[in-house]
């Protein structure tokens, strides 16, 4: 009841912040040479980016060897010690929003296609260059914790199947969250999609379902993803 009671009223305060999600320009969609495939993922309140392994181990400089042996590799960030599964109470959510301590990175991994547990109404296939893909992957790798030799800083993942969690840069709190990150990260793939105020996860889904549905139209992109 207490978890229903913060949802809606954190849904009140971003509809009333954030307003309907403006659609893409579509002149700026890539069409040209978006010889590239990657999807956005759309869960509930959090949203992440699945990107081919063979991509991640060619361009990532730190997470090639989490991409060896798979064919997918996913990324999402969040508060530290909700994302992880340290704490998932009403208090730590709501702690996030305002003070979050530290914030951290997930990574998963897929040896084998991961549609069959990503249902098609959650994910949207989107095509982009190679600049595109190489400039997300960057963006990625930038978003990392390095100590002092240049390693990543790993989070223990408080749970089964939830793969690694790494330190991550930023600060979590409600204008910056798991959907303003990912909609940067659409944006350094040369995506026109708004980051800005789009605190919930529909609405940067909306925006990047708009774009896969216009690919699709163009040809860019196959019909059934």
């Amino acid at each position: 009841m207490i978890i229903g009671l913060l949802r809606v009223a954190c849904g009140i305060l971003f509809v009333a912040l954030a307003g309907c999600s403006s659609l893409p320009d579509k002149e700026k969609i890539p069409t040209a040479n978006a010889s590239q495939q990657i999807y956005f993922i759309y869960r509930e309140w959090h949203t992440s980016i699945l990107l081919p392994a063979d991509a991640v181990r060619a361009h990532s400089k730190v997470m090639g060897e989490e991409a060896v042996g798979q064919q997918f590799v996913r990324v999402g960030w969040g508060d530290g010690d909700y994302f992880t599964g340290k704490s998932k109470s009403v208090g730590t959510a709501t702690k996030a929003l305002f003070v979050s301590q530290y914030s951290a990175l997930q990574v998963l991994t897929y040896t084998q296609s991961p549609f069959t547990e990503i249902p098609a109404e959650t994910r949207a296939a989107l095509a982009i260059t190679d600049k595109g893909l190489r400039l997300l992957i960057r963006y990625i790798d930038n978003s990392f914790v390095r100590d002092d030799k240049g390693q990543l800083i790993p989070l223990p993942a408080y749970g089964e199947g939830v793969g690694h969690f790494y330190r991550a840069e930023g600060q979590y709190g409600l204008f910056s969250n798991c959907n303003t990150w990912s909609g940067r990260a659409l944006q350094a793939a040369g995506l026109p999609v708004r980051s800005r105020l789009q605190l919930t996860a529909q609405s940067v889904f909306e925006q990047a379902r708009a774009i896969s549905d216009y690919q699709v139209a163009r040809g860019i992109l196959p019909a059934s993803q």
